[in-house]
């Protein structure tokens, strides 16, 4: 059997490559070769092919191999017409995917994932071209927008299976796509397999994860729903596949996106920062996912410096009582500590940044102020990202309740570009301008 994995593109206002990589579908394309699949993929959003020459002039990296998309205005949804921003196709030109497409042949059925949400019109464009090429090869979408939106997802993309579970119901999928019945147990595919990056040619960095889920339970995020465990993959098993893939594709960037890599940090990220100095891989480690600065300690940042870390975010979210209100996962005074810590171990201001959200329910502008004004005195960077509420959430329930949300609310909505300009919060357009600019000002 032949299976095609695509990592489809991205329909959106703005869009910039932060060391996106389909994680999870590698995941899946790894459970599909153990099992005796041949598998192939198309990553319409690895700007590192080096086939992608043959249509355009691919940009160069930018900071750690970050960098920009290729885009094309498009016609934006009727949803979002009256949004004054121009709308983009971001991604592998559509020559590109249709090349591919007839070069990799005849399959048995095409997986596709899916990420944020409100990306969905990528998701459905990208499926509109594959059925062009294979009307008759079963379509399967996956992805955290196919397991929150189902419904919406059968209605919109002309998928013919909405997976919308983890990875260890994939036999039960299988056995509904051929009839076969797999012998092989996904119940522990995290702790055992490595993501499938054998799948590409080229990339530019790597991402991986050493954790899934979440053991907190903040109203703003769904971690902790979307996986029934905390699970830690033994470092020594992380530590073979970073060499791995390391070797193979001669990167020098190394990306960790847990939710919580610092649970449990004497038997697990420490373990991990320790075998990382032992290897010296000469390359360059980053956390950009939020790292929970109550959990921070000196040894642990020294090890962070001696691995040859980067980057490290800092989940902030907010000053004032939405910290006890959101979950209490951490308070100005922890933030303070963890920066000071990271400081003294050596970390610039351009190593280390605090995640603060804006527009958040209940949120006013002095209490996003207070924690700009907070992260500036301490000596460390800002980055602010824009609220979404997330379907499933704390904060969604209760959106929903008080009726600053309808229940059926098309996803294309909750683009934290479009928000601002509907959504009835505490903060319009212009106060989310402006404390944005604020915080990238000296």
């Amino acid at each position: 059997m032949r299976v095609l994995l695509i990592n489809p593109w991205i329909h959106d206002f703005a869009a910039y490559d932060f060391w996106l990589k389909p994680i999870g579908l590698l995941y899946v394309g790894a459970a599909l070769k153990q099992i005796g699949i041949d598998v192939y993929l198309i990553d319409l959003l690895n700007r590192h092919d080096p086939d992608l020459s043959k249509f355009i002039s691919q940009k160069p990296d930018k900071k750690f191999g970050t960098g920009k998309f290729h885009s094309e205005q498009i016609d934006k949804p009727l949803l979002l017409k009256n949004i004054p921003r121009k709308y983009k196709r971001y991604g592998a030109p559509v020559e590109y995917f249709l090349c591919k497409l007839e070069e990799i042949g005849r399959v048995d059925a095409i997986f596709v994932t899916s990420s944020l949400t409100y990306w969905w019109p990528g998701v459905a464009e990208t499926i509109k071209y594959i059925k062009q090429i294979f009307p008759k090869t079963p379509v399967v979408l996956g992805g955290l927008y196919a397991r929150l939106y189902t419904d919406h997802a059968k209605k919109n993309t002309n998928a013919d299976f909405i997976f919308d579970k983890d990875l260890s119901n994939l036999p039960h999928l299988i056995n509904q796509l051929f009839g076969k019945t797999i012998g092989v147990s996904m119940k522990k595919w995290f702790e055992e397999l490595d993501p499938a990056y054998e799948l590409y040619k080229k990339v530019g960095y790597l991402v991986f994860l050493t954790s899934l889920g979440c053991p907190y339970s903040c109203t703003y995020c769904i971690s902790s729903k979307l996986w029934k465990k905390f699970v830690q993959r033994d470092p020594q098993k992380v530590v073979a596949a970073i060499k791995r893939y390391v070797d193979l594709f001669q990167v020098k960037n190394i990306v960790f996106f847990d939710d919580a890599i610092l649970i449990n940090k004497e038997r697990h990220f420490m373990k991990l920062l320790k075998l990382l100095i032992k290897e010296q891989l000469k390359v360059n480690y980053h956390l950009p996912n939020g790292l929970h600065a109550r959990l921070l300690d000196e040894e642990t940042a020294k090890l962070m410096k001696e691995a040859g870390f980067k980057t490290i975010k800092l989940g902030y979210e907010t000053s004032g009582n939405l910290q006890k209100e959101t979950g209490g996962k951490v308070y100005d005074e922890e933030l303070v500590r963890a920066a000071e810590i990271l400081l003294k171990a050596g970390f610039t201001k351009e190593d280390v940044q605090a995640y603060i959200m804006v527009n958040m329910p209940d949120q006013k502008e002095d209490d996003v102020l207070k924690a700009i004004e907070i992260c500036k005195q301490v000596g460390i960077s800002v980055s602010i990202n824009e609220y979404t509420p997330i379907y499933g959430s704390l904060d969604w329930f209760k959106l929903v309740d008080q009726g600053a949300i309808d229940e059926k609310i098309d996803p294309v909505m909750l683009n934290n570009t479009v928000l601002p300009y509907w959504f009835k919060n505490n903060m319009d357009f212009q106060a989310v301008q402006r404390l944005k600019a604020l915080a990238h000002s000296n």
